[in-house]
């Protein structure tokens, strides 16, 4: 158990490369990757680049927890029925890519509901809506799950803070603490100030994760845990059974330790301790110069006891894509050009192979520009695609130009760049929305207006923009339904005399892009200047379900609205149809039952005909067949929150021609 004194929010981790030397004698850069032969090989490499880079900052800032409340089960009213000779249909967490699982706070199997929340996991019957098992531990905090046939698989990070005790003196004789209390050797006690609190805090902190079997409900148990100290989890996938993380470990970001440089975990099917990861799997690859941390990526089985594969890369992550084949990782490094009185923006793309399911690097490249999030990356057929913006700032102001970039993804050591799209967007535009369909991608870039572009990526040597569509506002978000059906959810926005952009609502817009260029073929306008909804930041809150047999797909928006000054709220899960025909039906507003101004509905799963909605304290069910009528709920937290008033006029909407 380690003391440590670390900054709790840290900006842009770097990523570092390394050249591949026997014994390094200087800050090397080059194209090579290769491992360290000992660790007293790894200790004088990481003790020269501090010598070498001596300007390297520590920021540290206090963090506290606030305790959740007591789960309370308390059914309302009976009313959820299944037909229990067939198998149930259910929505499925919202991915990227088919076939590659992304974590979420809530997901379901038809039978039960898995929700994280905070330091708790529960899992609920769907149609009792009974808590049959909960799991907790008080130092955690959760921050995705996955359901694997029997393994449901935890993901988390752990603080578990440090009292100060009293130092032991040399001899027997009484002594004062600050408190003023009179202790003698023998004794430990907690040092408090008088008069001044304590900023800063000793804990030791770190990544867990937490397999449970659920083969036998009525005893759900721990089959594996994992722990990695010091360790973020950046991300994770899941492909068929095997996990994937990928984690940044700061240990050697601000400081250089001699003894204590070595990543750290611990698998509980080979050792129930911390162990030093073996030197073998720790690799140096290209660098800049900058500073060092360490990216983590480990891969296992999870219905199986085989040992997991861990490797450290003397670098770091920030946005990661992954593919079938393939895991790219990006970190972006923002630069100060003295002579121009410039910044300049770069990403390092370093790409991982998954070969007999771990993760090995296989090449990297840089570009200008840096990616809004995972869905401006994408890989098809063999080539990686990323759109960026480039941002260009001096004293005479920003320039942004925005670009599609097309890689070779089978190429080693260096990803060879194909070919280049430029001029997406007008000046000053940068890119708001990405989304890949195979050949076909769509970007949006804001300003004013909404330019949405279709880009033809059939031909890597020649990508071209096939259309272009200009509607007021943006789309944040971009989901496809069918080939020729797309979903925008973003912000409607107006331009006063001025020319100054303001935002009036969220917007959820239904285009057709069977054509060269995207039409609208409706939007829906949640008014309110002050309303956002968290799919423009967060894609997990958005929920489509495709029925069996059915013409038509469900898609569940969570939309908060403030109002006159932030003095009326109001908070509603808005639930559509989109036909396949091309139609958009608001088919219902969810509202939470309870009143609790912090406490609002965020996410939902579908079950057959039953929507259940997820909030803080509770679940809702809804009755999809009876006009969504309230069914049932169940309580998992207290709220600890002030109750204000909300409103009780509903939601305004309008449907825009």
């Amino acid at each position: 158990m380690k003391k440590f004194i670390m900054m709790f929010f840290m900006i842009f981790s770097a990523i570092v490369f390394i050249s591949c030397q026997s014994k390094p004698t200087e800050i090397p850069t080059g194209d090579n990757v290769g491992s360290f032969s000992s660790y007293e090989q790894l200790g004088d490499y990481l003790k020269e680049f501090y010598d070498y880079n001596t300007d390297v900052n520590r920021w540290y800032m206090s963090n506290s927890e606030v305790p959740l409340g007591t789960p309370e089960a308390g059914a309302v009213e009976d009313g959820v029925n299944f037909d229990q000779d067939e198998e149930r249909d259910y929505s499925k967490t919202n991915n990227q890519v088919e076939g590659v699982d992304e974590a979420d706070t809530i997901l379901t199997d038809g039978y039960y509901i898995y929700i994280i929340s905070g330091n708790k996991f529960f899992m609920v019957d769907a149609e009792t809506l009974d808590i049959v098992y909960i799991y907790y531990e008080e130092s955690m905090y959760f921050e995705g799950l996955y359901v694997y046939e029997d393994k449901i698989v935890l993901l988390g990070n752990y603080y578990v803070y440090l009292n100060y005790e009293y130092p032991e003196g040399d001899d027997t004789e009484d002594k004062t603490t600050e408190t003023g209390d009179t202790v003698t050797s023998d004794d430990t006690v907690m040092i408090v100030p008088s008069y001044y609190p304590i900023y800063w805090n000793s804990y030791y902190y770190g990544t867990k994760i937490v397999v449970l079997d659920k083969s036998d409900i009525t005893n759900v148990e721990v089959s594996r845990e994992l722990m990695f100290d010091e360790s973020y989890i950046a991300s994770s996938r899941m492909i068929d059974g095997y996990l994937y993380l990928i984690m940044n470990n700061y240990s050697i970001s601000y400081y250089y330790e001699e003894d204590s440089f070595v990543p750290q975990y611990m698998d509980s099917v080979v050792n129930g301790e911390l162990e030093d990861l073996p030197v073998d799997q720790i690799f140096f690859m290209p660098n800049d110069s900058e500073n060092f941390s360490y990216l983590l990526l480990a891969s296992f089985k999870v219905d199986d006891d085989e040992e997991a594969s861990i490797k450290a890369y003397l670098g770091s992550t920030y946005q990661i894509y992954m593919s079938a084949e393939n895991l790219y990782t990006t970190v972006y490094r923002f630069k100060y050009d003295y002579m121009n009185n410039t910044y300049e923006d770069k990403t390092f793309i370093l790409r991982f192979a998954i070969e007999n399911n771990e993760l090995a690097y296989k090449a990297f490249s840089t570009i200008d520009g840096m990616p809004l999030n995972q869905f401006s990356m994408d890989e098809y057929d063999g080539v990686f695609r990323i759109a960026v913006t480039d941002y260009n700032y001096s004293f005479a102001g920003a320039e942004y130009t925005n670009t599609m970039f097309l890689f070779d993804a089978t190429t080693d050591d260096e990803m060879t760049l194909i070919s280049s799209l430029e001029g997406l967007g007008k000046p000053g535009e940068r890119i708001y929305a990405v989304r890949f369909s195979e050949e076909t991608a769509y970007v949006v870039t804001f300003v004013n207006t909404d330019p949405l572009y279709k880009l033809d990526l059939s031909d890597p040597v020649n990508p071209a923009i096939l259309g272009e569509f200009y509607e007021e506002g943006v789309s944040d978000y971009l989901h496809v339904i069918t080939d020729n059906l797309m979903i925008g959810v973003g912000r409607q926005a107006e331009t006063d005399e001025y020319d100054r952009t303001f935002f009036t609502g969220v917007k959820i817009a239904l285009y057709d892009t069977s054509g060269d260029t995207p039409t609208n073929i409706e939007t829906y306008l949640v008014e309110g200047e002050y309303s956002y909804t968290n799919v423009s930041y967060n894609h997990k809150y958005f929920m489509s379900f495709a029925p069996i047999d059915e013409d038509f797909t469900y898609i569940a928006i969570p939309v908060s609205t403030y109002s006159n000054n932030y003095s009326r709220y109001s908070q509603n899960m808005f639930v559509f149809k989109v036909h396949h025909s091309g139609d958009l039906e608001l088919v219902a507003q969810l509202e939470q039952t309870s009143e609790n101004y912090f406490d609002s509905i965020e996410k939902a799963v579908m079950i057959e005909n039953y929507i259940y909605t997820l909030s803080y304290s509770q679940i809702q069910v809804f009755d999809m067949d009876n006009d969504f009528s309230f069914v049932k709920k169940v309580v998992i937290n207290e709220t600890y929150y002030y109750d204000y008033p909300v409103t009780e006029e509903p939601v305004e909407t309008e449907k825009l021609d």
